[in-house]
């Protein structure tokens, strides 16, 4: 990857609420950021892994309770040239809050019956909840992709009778047939946009990678939740399953990402999640884009 490439120029909201939808190019590439909804996490599932005090400093100084910590789900819709490809497709029905995505989809004016094709990045219910709607697929013309390591974790062995999240994943999953492929966490899905394998959080979480012309974007998924999970490198979510294979894949992504000053959109950060990371000491900083 070059130095030169950088984000293209922003947009604005699309139709419906600010806050909900909102767009932007990557070179050629047309993307909406799409906030599914927002669910509230207490410190101790975000920061496991942290000094509890350190973390409630730090949480309050920029005017967050500890036991309510904002955390929005917003997926990503790309233009590839008359058809829609998405980047997960948020928790649906799986809390009160969350279900959003086909229908501000739709006041945006792309309907879901244009997605052509749909990227869970990972296996947890956030990412693939909104898969299934009704016994069918929310979006009846795509094909379905996720890494062979998450569908052989969550569903060749995972057991729903054990694991609350084999057993969401298989429903949301199962259903789909011949419609979902699994593949390698490296692979090509449309040209310009590949899959970068991001292992830890699960075992085969993957993020996109958008390239088009000078301009490039990195959506990281899960590899980070939260602002502090940059300038705490060593403060991990219960939620990662790896935290050695964790911790590389954040060095990894983010010496990129601070090295190609790429566009990065991170899922869980305040919408519509868009901005750059720079290095600060042991760890990064993030940067909102102004929208």
């Amino acid at each position: 990857m070059t130095a030169e490439r950088r984000a293209g120029p922003l947009g604005g909201p699309a139709a419906g609420t600010p806050g909900e939808t909102y767009r932007f190019r990557v070179g050629d590439f047309a993307c909406l950021a799409v906030n599914d909804g927002d669910v509230t996490y207490p410190a101790t599932r975000f920061f496991a892994h942290a000094p509890a005090e350190r973390v409630e400093t730090e949480l309050r100084a920029h005017g967050t309770d500890p036991e309510r910590i904002p955390s929005p789900y917003t997926c990503l819709a790309i233009d590839t040239g008359g058809r829609w490809l998405l980047l997960d497709t948020g928790a649906g029905g799986h809390a009160p809050t969350t279900g959003n995505l086909p229908a501000r989809l739709a006041a945006a004016g792309v309907d879901p019956a244009r997605v052509d094709t749909v990227v869970v990045t990972h296996g947890h219910p956030d990412h693939l909840g909104g898969n299934i709607a009704a016994g069918r697929s929310a979006f009846p013309g795509a094909r379905y992709v996720i890494c062979r390591d998450d569908w052989d974790h969550f569903v060749a062995r995972g057991d729903p009778a054990q694991d609350r999240l084999a057993e969401i994943a298989r429903a949301q999953l199962l259903p789909l047939g011949d419609r979902l492929e699994a593949v390698a966490p490296d692979a090509e899905i449309a040209p310009g946009i590949r899959l970068v394998p991001a292992p830890g959080h699960t075992p085969g979480q993957v993020a996109v990678h958008l390239a088009s012309g000078s301009q490039e974007l990195l959506y990281i998924s899960d590899a980070v939740l939260h602002e502090l999970h940059l300038r705490e490198p060593d403060w991990y979510p219960v939620y990662d399953l790896d935290r050695g294979a964790a911790g590389a894949t954040k060095r990894r992504l983010f010496g990129w990402a601070v090295a190609d000053r790429l566009l990065v959109h991170a899922f869980h950060f305040p919408f519509p999640g868009l901005g750059h990371v720079r290095a600060r000491g042991a760890g990064w900083a993030w940067e909102p884009l102004e929208t």
